[in-house]
């Protein structure tokens, strides 16, 4: 049968404990501050790889319309259908870029505005477009070549580059405000364990301290009985 007393007598002296529950402290109450830093390094480098992915869908969103524009004139110009498929494959990616762009910006009511007249341009765009293509079917080439002229005096593509930019230069500077708390997240986290190290190094020299301390006081108390 195990003597928990005699063990206890043995291991858990006075000179255990001061080592170690000081110590202890130290590291417990280092292991929650790191912690914390690293749950705020990971929250800032998804809103930085959120930044980014919402610059890019932006781009993707005018090489969108670029195609659709690039499918309707070759169209326009040659009369044969093949040269639509540009433009029919980029209205299938619109469609889920827009949400796309729409849902990462949800977070910010300044860009959403500007994605709402973004999409209010881009739906005035693609009518353009089709219009173009069905009065070239109903009408001739000619029809729609003078209705393609209108249209670019409307300026529309130049208007939603316009829009973008803004867009895209106001995520810019949110990614490098974002950037910059990451770069300060991983300068805490550095000095939190520099900080750990040092207190706990300092808390077992001042136990060490103490206990010799305490030593020579009881030899030299013992001496003097003596």
């Amino acid at each position: 049968m195990v003597d928990w007393r005699g063990l206890c007598r043995i291991y858990l002296t006075e000179a255990v404990l001061l080592r170690s529950i000081p110590v202890g402290i130290v590291i417990a109450a280092g292991v929650v501050a790191t912690s914390w830093t690293h749950i705020l390094l990971s929250d800032h480098q998804d809103l930085v790889v959120h930044t980014y992915v919402a610059i890019d869908t932006t781009k993707d969103v005018l090489i969108g319309l670029v195609d659709a524009e690039t499918g309707q004139r070759g169209y326009l110009i040659s009369g044969e259908r093949r040269y639509l498929d540009p433009y029919d494959k980029a209205l299938e990616r619109l469609t889920a870029m827009r949400a796309g762009l729409r849902s990462h910006l949800s977070d910010n009511e300044d860009q959403l505005a500007r994605v709402r007249q973004l999409n209010g341009l881009i739906d005035e765009k693609l009518t353009e477009l089709k219009d173009s293509i069905a009065l070239h079917d109903s009408a001739g080439s000619e029809a729609a070549r003078r209705r393609e002229i209108e249209n670019m005096e409307k300026a529309t593509m130049d208007q939603i580059r316009v829009v973008i930019g803004t867009i895209t230069e106001a995520e810019k500077a949110l990614l490098e405000a974002r950037q910059a708390e990451v770069d300060h997240d991983e300068t805490r986290i550095r000095i939190v364990a520099i900080l750990v190290g040092l207190a706990s190094f300092l808390t077992r020299a001042a136990i060490e301290f103490y206990l010799a301390r305490r030593g020579i006081g009881q030899e030299q108390a013992a001496a003097t009985r003596r």
